[in-house]
């Protein structure tokens, strides 16, 4: 298991902290996140996380150290448990559109 730490931050204020497995990179739509945190409390654990181009723009690496140091702040503003079921929406969405976009330029 290969990990990169990485932050982003996007312009409405809302950041997060990802621990990203670099190692299971099987589907190219998918990105494996081992631990995922945002700014408001959220916390995701072992994920497979749509690519989202847009959230790339904002998304820089840190080292190990400054991952926790982050963390452990906003630890200190408590921990809500994200919802994986979301992100199976999300992608499932995105593969409706894909299908729709396809179908309308036939």
């Amino acid at each position: 298991m290969k990990l990169v730490y990485l932050r982003t931050d996007f312009p409405n204020c809302r950041s997060r902290i990802l621990l990203r497995n670099i190692d299971s990179d099987n589907n190219p739509q998918l990105h494996h996140y081992i631990l995922v945190l945002s700014n408001i409390g959220e916390l995701w654990v072992d994920i497979f996380w749509p690519h989202d181009e847009d959230s790339e723009k904002y998304t820089t690496s840190l080292s190990e150290q400054q991952f926790w140091r982050i963390f452990r702040e906003w630890r200190l503003h408590g921990i809500t448990l994200g919802d994986n079921n979301r992100v199976a929406e999300i992608l499932a969405k995105k593969e409706l559109e894909k299908k729709r976009r396809f179908i309308k330029k036939i």
